[in-house]
């Protein structure tokens, strides 16, 4: 048995360190750092690893989210339901990440992995001017603190949705950098709403019509009444009958108006033709079950030309 010489041997040495190194990163990933997150991913292409290492930082934005939701009911005493955590933590991690890189790429067999490195700086600077631009455009439905009539009731409903994602994204940005989220407009709007409520009526001649209709305003800032009423939601049902090839023919048609007091804000015509082989009784539960159908699958509010 021969020795290795030592010139040899140290050679070896150098191959094997660099051998292990060369997958040191996938092993042992940097840590993150006050300047940068770092993501990991494996995927069938160098897309794909790159999506899961974006996903991984999604992943650990959402975990300190989460862990700082009790801090910020502390700080600003909004405590949020586990549905509202639900609809943060899914905000996270679907969020579109930018200012990152691919640092590295590896392929082994059929998969590829890729190190993402995101600049935590240059993404919360994005963010911080994302969440200026926002709340300026919010603030102002909150100083006001008045809904006196639809119009008012319609401009905070459709700003619930903006304000929610601003909320998220304040969340987003302490998870990030520290930066302590201001006070959650989402919060404010909604308690403008419960707390100033208007009142509406819903007006017509079918049970069941009606019913489907309270169903749908069943939302915040919205109360049903039944008289001196602010709003009301009226309707007129009507039905042309036939007979065609033996069978019974209802032509149904609803007329749906919001008024405000004697002012026509919005309305919608809904139509739906059954036949039945029983009676014209049968057909016209059938056309007006349709018509009930078309408003919940759509939507009052989409249906009036009002979405929120």
């Amino acid at each position: 048995m021969h020795a290795l010489k030592p010139g040899l041997l140290g050679t070896l040495m150098l191959v094997q360190i660099a051998c292990a190194n060369a997958t040191d990163w996938w092993q042992q990933p940097p840590a993150d750092t006050d300047s940068a997150l770092y993501g990991l991913g494996q995927g069938q292409t160098l897309a794909l690893a790159q999506q899961q290492a974006l996903a991984d930082i999604s992943g650990k934005l959402s975990t300190q989210v989460s862990a700082s939701l009790q801090r910020i009911t502390q700080d600003t005493g909004v405590a949020y339901n586990d549905t509202v955590r639900r609809q943060i933590n899914s905000a996270t991690n679907n969020t579109e990440l930018s200012h990152f890189q691919l640092l590295k790429s590896r392929q082994q067999g059929n998969s590829v992995f890729a190190l993402i490195e995101l600049d935590r700086l240059k993404l919360a600077d994005m963010w911080r001017m994302q969440l200026s631009q926002q709340r300026n455009k919010l603030q102002p439905l909150v100083v006001r603190n008045k809904i006196a009539d639809f119009s008012q009731w319609l401009e905070v409903s459709q700003a619930l949705n903006a304000a929610a994602t601003t909320r998220n994204l304040s969340l987003q940005l302490f998870a990030l950098d520290g930066t302590r989220p201001e006070a959650d407009l989402h919060h404010q709007l909604m308690q403008l709403l419960t707390t100033q409520p208007l009142s509406i009526a819903v007006q017509g001649s079918q049970p069941k019509l009606t019913q489907a209709l309270q169903q749908q305003l069943n939302l915040p800032g919205l109360s049903l009444c039944r008289i001196n009423c602010q709003l009301t939601l009226s309707y007129e049902h009507s039905a042309e009958h036939d007979t065609m090839f033996g069978e019974f023919v209802s032509d149904t048609t609803v007329l749906i108006k919001l008024q405000q007091q004697n002012m026509l804000l919005a309305s919608q015509e809904l139509s739906a033709q059954v036949t039945s082989v029983s009676s014209y009784k049968s057909a016209d539960a059938g056309s007006l079950s349709s018509i009930i159908n078309q408003i919940q699958q759509r939507g009052l509010w989409q249906l009036l030309q009002l979405p929120l």
